[in-house]
């Protein structure tokens, strides 16, 4: 950006302090869709019911192959496939007693996401 002193004062060019306000306002940074179309996101894995224990995840690799198991004082699991956006939900057995589980999902292209849940089966 062109700058010059005259007089003991700054002058700016008009282009250069559009650039600046442009920076300054977030311009510079892009916001659009990555090359594959999609922006890019971490893989992430929540509940969205307990009876039955159905879990959802969203940033998982397009068609990716994912493992979802269930940890705690039983063991169960599932395979699921990520649709086109890389989204997934699938129902899982409830488990049968009380305690700490944590819920995984790990994807064939080496995405994963993880959460613990308590109690989840007291009640």
């Amino acid at each position: 950006m062109p700058v010059t002193r005259l007089d003991g004062m700054w002058r700016t060019s008009a282009l250069g302090l559009a650039a600046l306000a442009l920076t300054a306002c977030g311009g510079g940074q892009s916001t659009a869709p990555s090359a594959s179309g999609s922006s890019p996101q971490h893989p992430q894995l929540k509940p969205v019911s307990q009876s039955p224990l159905r879990v959802s995840g969203t940033g998982f690799q397009p068609g990716e192959k994912v493992h979802v198991a269930v940890n705690g004082p039983e063991t169960h699991a599932k395979d699921t496939r990520a649709d086109s956006s890389g989204n997934f939900t699938t129902s899982l057995s409830k488990p049968s007693s009380c305690g700490s589980l944590t819920v995984t999902a790990t994807g064939s292209h080496g995405s994963h996401a993880e959460f613990n849940l308590s109690e989840i089966a007291c009640g």
